[in-house]
This record gives C-alpha cells, sequence and structure tokens, in this order.
C-alpha cells in the first residue's frame, strides 16, 4: 500500500509539472524607471486606477491589388482575406483566472505593507470628475474588432472618452500623477494584460499580380500589438480601399508616486514591460492561413484592339480554432501572473 500511495504521489507530481512547467516560451523583461526607490517611499497606501486584461478572438489580414494597366494591358484589382478565430473559449475559466491574477496581484502589496484605495474615495477626486464607474466580474467586447476584456471580480475601475472596455481605460488617458496628487502621494497602480494568439505575415512580392494575405496562429502575451480594422467602402471600390483605422495596445506594468510642482511630472515612476512577446506553448498548434487572389490581366492587340475584364478577383480563407478552454485560461494565467511578480519583485525588492 505504501508503494502504491508513493507511486500516486509521484504520479501526480509530475503531472503537475507537466500542466505548469515548460507551458511558455522565453521570458524577456525590461523596464524603464525614474527614482525607483521612492516608489516605495510615501504614504502605504495604493490604488489600482487600471487592470486591464484584453485578449483576442478573431483576427484578419487583408491585401489588395489595384487594378490598372501600362499600355496595351489592363488588369482588374484582386483582394485576397484571411481570417482565425476561436470557435470554442471556456468564458468561466477566463474570468476565474483574471479574478485570481486579481487577487494575487492585491495579496502580494498588501504583503508589502499597502492599503488599497477604494473606487468609491478614488472617484471624489477631481481627477475623475465626469467619469464613468464601471465593476466586475465581467466579460465583454470592446470597441476593437476581435478584441474581449475580462473584468475581475471585486474591482472598480473609472473611464471616460472611449468605449468604457477599449485601449484607453482610466490611467493611461489621465495622467497617473494627477490622481496620486489627489490621493495625498499614494501610489498609483496600471497594469495591462494582452494576449492575442495572430501574427500577420508579409508579402515581399510587392511588384507581383497577386494579393496575399497571411496569418500565423501564435499564442502568447503581447509585448506590443496594433488592432486594426479594415475600412471598406460598398462596391467594387472596397477591393482598393486599403485605408485601416488601428488601435496600438500593450503589456505592462506601471507604478506611479507624486507629482511635481514644476513641470507636472511624477516624482517616481516605474514601467515595466518585455523585449519580446511571452509564448504560451501547448495550448494552439502553430499553423499558417493563407487567401490568395491573382488580377485577371489582357492585352489589346491589333485584332483585338478593345479588351475588357469584368469584375474584380477576390478570394477568402478562414480557420476555425478549437483550443481547450481550461488550458487557454490556465496560459492566459500562467503568463500574467510571470509577467506581473517579476516587475513587482523589481520594485520592491
Amino acid at each position: 500500500m505504501k508503494k502504491i500511495c508513493a507511486f500516486l504521489v509521484v504520479l501526480f507530481m509530475v503531472s503537475f509539472f507537466n500542466l505548469h512547467a515548460q507551458e511558455l516560451g522565453d521570458f524577456k523583461p525590461k523596464e524603464s524607471s525614474f527614482k525607483t526607490k521612492k516608489i516605495d517611499e510615501g504614504p502605504k497606501k495604493l490604488y489600482i486606477s487600471s487592470f486591464k486584461i484584453n485578449f483576442e478572438i478573431y483576427k484578419e489580414a487583408v491585401d489588395t491589388k489595384a487594378a490598372g494597366g501600362f499600355g496595351r494591358s489592363i488588369k482588374n484589382a484582386a483582394k485576397a482575406k484571411a481570417a482565425i478565430g476561436l470557435s470554442t473559449l471556456d468564458k468561466e475559466a477566463m474570468q476565474a483566472k483574471a479574478d485570481q491574477l486579481f487577487t494575487e496581484f492585491v495579496n502580494e502589496m498588501k504583503t508589502k505593507g499597502y492599503t488599497l484605495i477604494s473606487a468609491e474615495e478614488a472617484g471624489k477626486t477631481d481627477t475623475y470628475k465626469g467619469w464613468e464607474n464601471m465593476a466586475g466580474p465581467a466579460i465583454n467586447e470592446t470597441d476593437m474588432t476581435g478584441i474581449l476584456t475580462v473584468v475581475p471580480a471585486g474591482y472598480s475601475f473609472f473611464y471616460k472618452d472611449r468605449n468604457a472596455f477599449s485601449a484607453t481605460l482610466a490611467g493611461f488617458d489621465k495622467t497617473p500623477q494627477n490622481l496620486s496628487e489627489d490621493l495625498d502621494n499614494a501610489l498609483i497602480a496600471d497594469i495591462s494584460l494582452l494576449y492575442v494568439f495572430s501574427e500577420e505575415g508579409n508579402d515581399w512580392n510587392m511588384g507581383g499580380n497577386q494579393a496575399k494575405a497571411k496569418l500565423f496562429v501564435n499564442y502568447r502575451l503581447a509585448n506590443s500589438y496594433t488592432v486594426s480594422d479594415e475600412k471598406t467602402s460598398s462596391g467594387l471600390t472596397s477591393l482598393v480601399d486599403k485605408s485601416k483605422q488601428s488601435v496600438a495596445l500593450s503589456s505592462n506594468v506601471n507604478f506611479t508616486r507624486g507629482k511635481l510642482k514644476i513641470g507636472g511630472s511624477a516624482e517616481a515612476q516605474y514601467l515595466g514591460y518585455m523585449k519580446s512577446d511571452l509564448e504560451i506553448e501547448g495550448v494552439l498548434k502553430k499553423e499558417k492561413v493563407v487567401a490568395f487572389s491573382t488580377q485577371t490581366q489582357a492585352r489589346a492587340t491589333y485584332q483585338n484592339p478593345i479588351v475588357i475584364i469584368r469584375g474584380d478577383n477576390y478570394s477568402e480563407k478562414t480557420k476555425w480554432l478549437e483550443p481547450n478552454g481550461q488550458k487557454y485560461a490556465e496560459g492566459m494565467y500562467l503568463a500574467g501572473s510571470k509577467f506581473i511578480k517579476h516587475h513587482v519583485d523589481e520594485v520592491f525588492e
């Protein structure tokens, strides 16, 4: 019986190790700071002005070739669109892991002697006049195509201007040092985690006659990422309209304390990020999705001096991914936990 029990313990430890270890790629943290030592010098009060967890569920890549001609040759327009999306997602698991990340951060700061300032108290400041308030738990769409956000349970934040779930939540479109000043020189924390699974490839054959859209699957905590939406008009002109609207997102851990009387800069500040994305392995198979469309060409001759090409060429390819929901959420937690813990330790230890 003792041998059986020992075997089961070993089996559990091996299973636990396989689940939690080797799930992440190389972690390459980086930071920039200003008087970091002063971050912990001041009132032991903390306000978390933002704790954003954004994650991608859908991505499109579009390439176009404009209609035209040279000499006796003409060609029509061509457009190719590649898309990747998640067809399965365990929202309860994602919410639970977001809650865990937030709770662990709060508890870690409490062990360092900090007490939390409530959203109710922060809402009375001049900085937040006219701002709206929202509380978790919640998983919602943002105003960015293919991006959802998780609001942890027990967390409340302020926002204004853009959609409440967009990239510019409290802490980034309003200077944290103003909040710190309003809250009697309290420490302000802004945390942003961005999870994506797509990478857009490049087509180096820029002068060719083929529109080619390429996407790669690679699940990761992204250091920086631009969410872009294609602006298309109705009719055939949409095939040659390359204009896009875009929003730049990033993962970072930011601490700010105080405000200088001259210039209005922070007295002390720390910004932690990464040199490169942190890959989350064993959840999604790395693969590519490619769509291409070749322009139709025609050449006038003396026997046939008038040539016409009717219509434009279009090609689309979509890949729907079906990851294990529990593993997807666990990967989110592992990467986020490693990222936050490292930068908190850099500041306070």
